[in-house]
């Protein structure tokens, strides 16, 4: 039987969420990283409606295959 391999990625996308919000909150701003698009903009969903935030170009990072998205808080 083949013993599985953690994928770092699934390790840093599991540990990255719960905290980015605290981050955010914080510092006014964070950075997400995800495998793919769908991934990062589920992330960006668990943001709250009552947060005003901005975004800018989402990267992509070809040595890592991970792909970026920076988010600023903004002022009402």
């Amino acid at each position: 039987m083949a013993k599985e391999k953690n994928n770092p990625v699934d390790e840093q996308q599991t540990d990255q969420q719960p905290d980015f919000l605290k981050e955010l909150q914080e510092t006014g701003t964070t950075t997400l990283t995800a495998p793919t698009r769908e991934e990062l903009n589920e992330l960006v969903n668990n943001i709250p409606a009552e947060v005003t935030y901005g975004v800018g170009a989402v990267g992509f990072n070809a040595e890592t295959r991970l792909y970026t998205l920076r988010i600023d808080l903004t002022n009402k």
